[in-house]
């Protein structure tokens, strides 16, 4: 289990929109796992957000996007098909997310930051990357996300 110190402000993120931990997400039945991005705007060019992939059971996946703007927040509601979600676990798995810690050298300020969190059932792993700047592994996780899940990453609403 990862619980990123360097994740708590962009954490906030989720709090301040109502999105809840992702770790409490699974308590719910209807939920079998989820994989949230957060994502922090360093210049404010793009509304803070964060976007929520829950995959249910059967065929149900739902991806919850919510963002930072003012003055109330904006949200939206999309079904994802499962063979997308199945195809993003196995690019993040063949990224080796489950074992990665953050970036080194993260840079606080200036830079734009994801927190990347997966909870299934007890298991719970977070990253912090800094996707200009993401290299290796890390770079991949990045890539992944805006192939399989790019909804999740792409600025402005």
């Amino acid at each position: 289990m990862s619980l990123s110190r360097r994740a708590d402000p962009i954490r906030l993120i989720a709090t301040r929109l109502g999105q809840g931990e992702l770790q409490k997400i699974t308590n719910d039945p209807s939920i079998n796992e989820a994989i949230r991005v957060s994502i922090h705007y360093h210049d404010g060019r793009s509304p803070n957000s964060v976007a929520t992939l829950e995959r249910g059971h059967g065929d149900h996946c739902q991806l919850h996007l919510a963002y930072d703007k003012a003055p109330r927040m904006a949200s939206l509601k999309l079904n994802i098909p499962l063979v997308r979600y199945q195809d993003l676990l196995i690019a993040l798995r063949r990224a080796r997310f489950d074992s990665l810690d953050d970036e080194d050298d993260l840079p606080y300020l200036g830079v734009d930051l994801w927190l990347i969190e997966r909870v299934a059932g007890s298991f719970y792993h977070d990253i912090v990357v800094c996707p200009t700047n993401a290299k290796g592994h890390h770079r991949e996780i990045v890539l992944t996300l805006r192939q399989y899940l790019p909804e999740s990453v792409r600025a402005g609403a």
